[in-house]
């Protein structure tokens, strides 16, 4: 019987690994895009004006993070029709 509990437990796990990752994905991929595209092109390359690259900046990780969010969305989605539903058992 206790098979049966570490089968139902996996699958709970790897969803909880995936929500980390797109989590950490969500969080670090935006902060990386406002300080690169920040220092390396409106800084960089266009020169401007500190205040005006951190709102053009902010705006470009503002987009990142919504593409992030979709992709995560998406994937959960397609994931849930894949998923066959759980058995119920009765005790």
């Amino acid at each position: 019987m206790m098979i049966d509990g570490r089968a139902n437990e996996l699958p709970d796990f790897q969803v909880f690994r995936t929500v980390i990752k797109y989590c950490l994905v969500i969080i670090i991929v935006p902060v990386l895009s406002f300080f690169s595209v920040k220092v390396v092109l409106f800084d960089g390359i266009l020169r401007l004006e500190p205040i005006t690259s951190s709102v053009y900046s902010a705006v470009i990780a503002v987009i990142v993070l919504h593409v992030t969010l979709g992709l995560y969305i998406y994937r959960a989605y397609n994931e849930a029709e894949k998923t066959p539903p759980k058995p119920v058992k009765k005790d």
